[in-house]
C-alpha cells in the first residue's frame, strides 16, 4: 500500500514515530481483523480506548500504528513504529482522502434515507459479474464515518470503479 512517510502529508498535524520505511499493507481499526502488514487506527470509544490494545495489535501482525498524540508513550511500549496526530478518527479520513487521490477511478456514492445497502449491494453484484476483480463496494453495513474511509483504503490497482455507501449518524 504506502510508507508511513508517503502516509504524512495525508495528515494534519502528524509527527512520524520510528522508521518512516516501515510498509503498511492494509488498514484497520479492530485488533480481530489485524494480519500481518497492517496499520492499526485505534480509535476512542464512550467505554473504550483502543490504545490500551497496541500490545495487542502488534502481537497480531500490526507493523505500524496511527495513534494520537497523547499516545506516545504507549506506542513506544509496544515497540511500534507509527504517526501521531491530534485525533485519529478524523486522521483515519484523512488517510482515507489522500489514498483515494491516488487513484483515478469512478466512484458511485449510495446516500438517502432508507434501501442504501440493498442499492449498493445489487449494483456491487452487477459490476462482480460484469469485471469480477475490477470494483470495490461497502461490506455490510460499514456506511459511517469509520467504515467509509476503511472501505476507501481498501481501493487497489486493479479496481476500476468503486460503489461507496454513506449513512448519517450525527451532524
Amino acid at each position: 500500500m504506502c510508507t508511513l512517510v508517503q502516509c504524512l502529508p495525508w495528515l494534519s498535524g502528524a509527527r512520524l514515530h520510528g522508521a518512516g520505511s516501515t510498509v503498511v499493507q492494509r488498514v484497520h481499526s479492530d485488533t480481530r481483523t489485524l494480519a500481518a502488514g497492517d496499520l492499526f487506527v485505534p480509535l476512542r470509544g464512550e467505554r473504550f480506548d483502543a490504545h490500551d490494545f497496541l500490545a495487542q495489535a502488534q502481537a497480531r501482525g500490526a507493523v505500524a500504528a496511527l495513534c494520537e498524540l497523547g499516545a506516545a508513550e504507549r506506542l513506544l511500549a509496544a515497540g511500534l513504529p507509527g504517526l501521531l496526530v491530534p485525533d485519529t478518527r478524523l486522521a483515519l479520513a484523512e488517510l482515507a482522502s489522500g489514498w483515494r487521490r491516488q487513484f483515478s477511478l469512478p466512484l458511485i456514492a449510495v446516500t438517502g434515507s432508507n434501501g442504501k445497502t440493498t442499492v449498493t449491494q445489487m449494483l456491487a453484484a452487477i459490476l462482480q459479474a460484469w469485471k469480477p476483480q475490477a470494483s470495490l463496494a461497502t461490506q455490510g453495513n460499514l456506511n459511517n464515518d469509520i467504515g467509509l474511509p476503511l472501505t476507501l483504503l481498501r481501493l487497489r490497482a486493479q479496481h476500476e470503479i468503486a460503489v461507496l455507501e454513506l449513512g448519517m449518524n450525527h451532524p
